[in-house]
C-alpha cells in the first residue's frame, strides 16, 4: 500500500512538471504568434503601397515554418499522457469504492450533528458551524459555541503577541489548573511575557515585571527563573546566546497550543477534535477493513456489513491509545467498571462476564480456556488500571 502511494506521488510530481512545461511553451507560442501578427500589421500600416495580401501570405508561411500548432499539440499530448498515468497510479493505490468497508451501524443523528457542529466550533470555523447548526436544527447551539468562541478570542490575541487575556484567564482558573496538575501553565505565560517585555522595552522593564510576578513561582520554578535572569545579559545578541531557545519565535505558537489544550481540558473536551480523531482512526483502519470485507465475501457465509463483531483486532497505533484498556481475549470486549478484568489463579486474565459465562455459576469451578488449571469466581481477583476510563 505504501509503495503504491509513493508511486502515485511520483506520478503527481511528473504531472506538475509537465503542466509547468506545457504552460510555459503555450505562453511562448502565443507570445510568438502575437509578435508576428503585430509586426505584419505594423508593416501594412506603415507602408501605403504595401500589398496586404502578400504580407499576410508571408505571415502564413512564417507561421507554418514555426509550426506552433504541432509544438503545442505535442506538449498537450505529453501532459495528457502523464495525467493518465497518474490516474492509473491512483486507482492502484486507493480503492475507489470504500463502501465495502461500511457496516450497518445505527447512529443517533442528533448526537452526530452535535459532534460535527462541535468540530467546526472547536477548530474556529464559526461561520460554517453557524450555518450547519441552522440547517441541522440543532437545539441549544449557544452552549456548544460559546466556550470555543471565548477560547479562540484569546488564541487570536496570543498570536498577535498580546498575553493579557490569557494571563487573566489563567489567574481566574488557577485553582482548576492546579487541580489538574497544570499549575505551571500560568508561569509559562509569565515567562513569555517577561521575554516579550525584555525584547520590546529592555532589561529594566523586564526586571520590574519579574519582581512583580515571579515571586509566587520561586519555589516551583526557581531553575527556570534563573535562566530567565541570564537572558538579561544577552539582550543585544539573543539568537547566539545560551538562552536562544527561550527567545525563539516558535514560543508563541507553543504557548497558543498549550493554552488551547488547557482550555479544552477545563471544558471537559479533548484537545483534538473527536470527529477529526475518528476520521483519522477510520483512515488507518480502512485498508484492513477492505481486505477483511473481500475475504469474508469470498467465504460466502459471512458479511462485514451485518456481523455484530469484527473477527480480527484492528491495530491503530499508539497515537490512538488515550487511556489504559483491557480487551478480554474470550469475548473481545473492552473492560469497563461494570465488566472489570479479573486475574485467574493461573495468571491469565479474563473479563468478569466471560468468567461467569464459562462457569455458568458464581460458585461453580471452571477450567481456564488457556490452560487446564481450574478456578472459581471467588478465587479470581479484580485488576485495577489507574487510568482506565
Amino acid at each position: 500500500m505504501a509503495e503504491n502511494v509513493q508511486a502515485a506521488l511520483k506520478e503527481a510530481e511528473r504531472v506538475v512538471k509537465k503542466q509547468k512545461t506545457c504552460a510555459s511553451k503555450t505562453i511562448d507560442a502565443v507570445d510568438t504568434l502575437i509578435r508576428e501578427i503585430a509586426a505584419a500589421r505594423k508593416r501594412i500600416l506603415a507602408e501605403q503601397n504595401t500589398d496586404a495580401g502578400s504580407v499576410l501570405q508571408e505571415l502564413h508561411k512564417k507561421l507554418d515554418r514555426l509550426d506552433l500548432t504541432s509544438q503545442l499539440a505535442k506538449e498537450t499530448k505529453d501532459l495528457h499522457s502523464a495525467v493518465n498515468k497518474l490516474s492509473k497510479a491512483l486507482d492502484k493505490a486507493f480503492v475507489p469504492d470504500i463502501c465495502k468497508a461500511s457496516r450497518e451501524v445505527q447512529f443517533d443523528k442528533g448526537t452526530l450533528n452535535q459532534v460535527i457542529a462541535q468540530h467546526f466550533y472547536q477548530t474556529g470555523r464559526f461561520a460554517v458551524g453557524d450555518t450547519f447548526v441552522r440547517e441541522a436544527q440543532i437545539p441549544d447551539s449557544h452552549a456548544l459555541k460559546e466556550p470555543f468562541s471565548a477560547m479562540h478570542e484569546i488564541l487570536k490575541e496570543i498570536r498577535q503577541h498580546n498575553l493579557a487575556p490569557a494571563l487573566a484567564w489563567a489567574a481566574e482558573h488557577c485553582e482548576e489548573l492546579a487541580a489538574t496538575g497544570a499549575a505551571a501553565f500560568e508561569f509559562k505565560l509569565h515567562r513569555l511575557q517577561f521575554l516579550n517585555t525584555l525584547q520590546q522595552h529592555g532589561p529594566g522593564a523586564a526586571l520590574q515585571y519579574a519582581r512583580m510576578h515571579f515571586d509566587a513561582f520561586k519555589d516551583s520554578q526557581m531553575a527556570e527563573i534563573q535562566r530567565l535572569m541570564g537572558c538579561l545579559c544577552y539582550i543585544k545578541r539573543p539568537t547566539s546566546s545560551p538562552y536562544a531557545d527561550l527567545m525563539a519565535p516558535s514560543q508563541w505558537e507553543e504557548v497558543a497550543r498549550e493554552f488551547a489544550r488547557q482550555c479544552c481540558g477545563l471544558m471537559g473536551q479533548a484537545y483534538e477534535s473527536p470527529l477529526l480523531v475518528s476520521v483519522a482512526a477510520g483512515t488507518v483502519a480502512l485498508p484492513t477493513l477492505l481486505k477483511l470485507a473481500t475475504v469474508m465475501a469470498g467465504q460466502g457465509n459471512q458479511d462485514l456489513k451485518t456481523c455484530e463483531q469484527l473477527p480480527v483486532e484492528l491495530e491503530l497505533g499508539n497515537e490512538f491509545v488515550f487511556h489504559s484498556i483491557f480487551a478480554c481475549p474470550v469475548s473481545r470486549d473492552q473492560s469497563s467498571p461494570a465488566n472489570p478484568p479479573m486475574l485467574l489463579p493461573c495468571g491469565h486474565v479474563l473479563c468478569e462476564q466471560s468468567i461467569l459465562k464459562i462457569a455458568k455459576s458464581p460458585t461453580r469451578s471452571f477450567k481456564c480456556p488457556y490452560c487446564p488449571v481450574e478456578a472459581t469466581r471467588s478465587a479470581c481477583r479484580q485488576i485495577i488500571f489507574p487510568d482506565l476510563q
